[in-house]
């Protein structure tokens, strides 16, 4: 009887483990993909879009989201950063987007900033323009 109860545990213990490790390793290969609003007011030349952003000084990766329409653009900069401590300071990074045909009249929107978690953000303010003056 007693090797049945220590067969139970180890086989417990080990399963604790191999989930402990699926885990770890989803979250490393996923990590956690935030939004970070942009930096104002963008560059455009045509249909390419230069902005810059202030990020993790521990980043892994960044990703651009683009959804246009006729009317609009809205470009969404999603960070993620796998590390479980890193320095508070704000580094920043500069992307550049190409859209399936020139801004021209469309209005430029932060993706981010459509989000109610950046809604107060200084620089998610309605005030600010997203594109350089004389630019389109």
């Amino acid at each position: 009887m007693p090797k049945r109860g220590v067969v139970r545990f180890l086989a417990v213990l080990a399963a604790g483990f191999a989930l402990g490790v699926v885990g770890i390793a989803a979250w490393y290969i996923f990590g956690q993909s935030e939004p970070r609003p942009w930096n104002m007011p963008a560059a455009i030349d045509g249909a390419t879009v230069r902005l810059t952003y202030t990020g993790s000084a521990c980043r892994d990766s960044a990703d651009v989201d683009v959804d246009e329409n006729a009317t609009r653009v809205v470009i969404t900069v999603r960070e993620t950063v796998r590390a479980t401590s890193c320095i508070d300071v704000g580094v920043p990074y500069d992307v550049e987007v190409r859209l399936d045909a020139p801004l021209a009249d469309r209005e430029l929107v932060d993706g981010a900033c459509q989000m109610s978690e950046y809604a107060n953000y200084a620089g998610c303010r309605s005030s600010k323009s997203t594109v350089q003056p004389g630019q389109s």
